[in-house]
């Protein structure tokens, strides 16, 4: 002890060295001391003595600047060794020279049997099969460059378009409160189905949610509309409408969801209204004589009901007196017809593949424009947002336009979706204007979602293992939260859309 203390007032008595103080340390005992080096050891190694030995040196202004420069020198460097690095490529780690020398059997394993050249090649040598397993993976999944570390600074950069891009065309959907969409994969999944508890026996021909309720109605050629109150479990039946020796073919909540409007191949329609529990005959349109009533739509501003007529007429309805209010007329035949989201405007599509948009208020054509390579329009859909007007057609294209075409006679889609080949019957956007739905009851499975606005179709889903069959209609909740399918085997299919939080 008499000699540390000797040590110890040697040091305090040491007169300062370039501005260099020493601090004054309590005084530790030998075991206290032998325990902490121990410790200190264990724990971080034998670089923590010199680091602890200097952590209360204060250190010279000049020798800061040193420090600085000498950091500044190494990023330089370490930029240069890094762009040098992206110019060449990167090499692996290491290579198992016993790979040339192993031998696969192609033939036991099933799904190796893909990988054969040809019918008589059984056996591979290691390395073709590491090259074969390599071309089928960037056959499926693509080159994997999004893998790369080499293109991290590249992408960043390029990144930072896209986001340009994207944000030119986003309109109001950045106001929504919701975190974006992801494209590619969507989170998806199935649930109990929506008339699991009162299955049909025919085709599900229409299919809506109600615009406030979490309430479902489907309608087919049964002569039966029901209603089904949504909670993704057993959703159960709330009413059952059987309407005699009329075949329902469209059926449509009214814009305030106290009715339901259903319409038939008949000259006369059904209005159910769900407040006093009554069904009213509404025996034909007055002024009109046409026999065939199926196809139609509700305004969203409650104002009208829209019949699609024979030579291109569109009949105008009120929706509260079910009275013939006026006509519109295009040229050729009419197909499908839809409205802006406030109702103010209205969009009409046939024959002659043109679109055409009308002033509701005025009830006057403002303009129209051609669909690129369109023969025959056969579906419309407008965006919840106004950014967007899907078009679909009998060769089961279907183009997405924004709205610039309102101005233009002969605008370019944004985006030309050709995943259907038949004629597309069914389009519809979600509420929140990024997800495209379409569908055609001509072919088998033919049901796709295209995410906006990268206008991208999500690859996961539906998959093989999806029992769509034949899309005869669907219909988005209020929410997004959940997707309701009706095919032909008179199922409703139900399924949750994870990304959003309400249904």
């Amino acid at each position: 002890m008499i000699r540390r203390k000797a040590k110890r007032t040697a040091v305090l008595n040491k007169p300062e060295e370039d501005h260099k103080v020493l601090k004054k340390k309590k005084p530790v005992d030998d075991d206290g001391i032998g325990v902490e080096k121990e410790l200190e050891n264990l724990l971080f190694g034998e670089a923590a003595q010199h680091i602890l030995a200097t952590r209360d040196k204060p250190i010279c202004n000049e020798k800061l600047e040193d420090r600085h420069s000498e950091y500044d020198s190494d990023e330089a460097e370490h930029a240069k060794t890094n762009t040098e690095c992206n110019v060449t490529p990167r090499q692996p780690k290491w290579i198992d020279e016993d790979d040339e020398n192993e031998k696969i059997d192609v033939i036991a394993g099933g799904k190796l049997r893909k990988l054969r050249d040809t019918k008589d090649e059984s056996v591979l040598c290691g390395s073709k099969y590491s090259t074969k397993l390599r071309t089928q993976f960037e056959k499926i999944y693509g080159d994997g460059n999004w893998a790369s570390l080499d293109r991290k600074n590249n992408q960043e950069e390029s990144d930072d378009g896209i986001e340009e891009e994207i944000l030119k065309r986003t309109g109001n959907y950045l106001t929504c409160s919701h975190e974006t969409l992801p494209r590619g994969i969507l989170n998806i999944r199935r649930v109990n189905d929506a008339n699991n508890s009162k299955p049909s026996n025919a085709g599900i021909q229409a299919l809506e949610f109600h615009p406030s309720s979490k309430v479902l109605l489907t309608a087919g050629l049964n002569k039966t509309m029901d209603l089904f109150q949504i909670d993704g479990q057993d959703n159960p039946k709330l009413q059952s409408i059987f309407v005699n020796k009329f075949p329902i073919y469209n059926a449509h909540f009214s814009t305030d969801g106290q009715q339901v409007i259903m319409t038939s191949r008949r000259k006369y329609f059904y209005v159910y209204d769900m407040i006093k529990g009554k069904v009213i005959r509404i025996p034909h349109i007055r002024g009109r004589c046409e026999k065939n009533l199926e196809k139609f739509q509700v305004s969203p501003d409650g104002s009208h009901l829209v019949f699609l007529g024979d030579n291109g007429y569109m009949m105008l309805v009120s929706s509260r007196t079910k009275q013939w209010i006026g006509n519109l007329k295009m040229n050729g035949t009419v197909g499908a017809v839809t409205f802006s989201a406030d109702g103010s405007h209205m969009f009409s599509t046939g024959s002659d593949g043109e679109v055409y948009i009308w002033d509701m208020n005025t009830r006057t054509c403002l303009h129209k424009f051609t669909d690129d390579g369109c023969l025959m329009g056969t579906s419309l859909a407008a965006s919840k947002d106004g950014q967007y007007l899907a078009c679909g057609s009998d060769s089961g294209v279907v183009n997405v336009y924004d709205n610039k075409c309102f101005n233009q006679s002969k605008p370019k889609p944004l985006k030309s979706v050709t995943n259907i080949t038949t004629p597309v019957d069914g389009t519809l956007f979600n509420s929140s204007s990024e997800i495209l739905a379409i569908s055609s009851r001509f072919g088998r499975d033919a049901f796709k979602l295209v995410h906006l606005p990268s206008l991208s179709v999500f690859s996961n889903w539906p998959n093989s293992k999806a029992p769509l069959r034949y899309v005869h209609s669907f219909d988005f909740s209020p929410n997004s939260g959940f997707l309701s399918i009706g095919n032909d085997q008179g199922k409703a299919l139900l399924y949750r859309i994870n990304h959003y939080t309400d249904s």
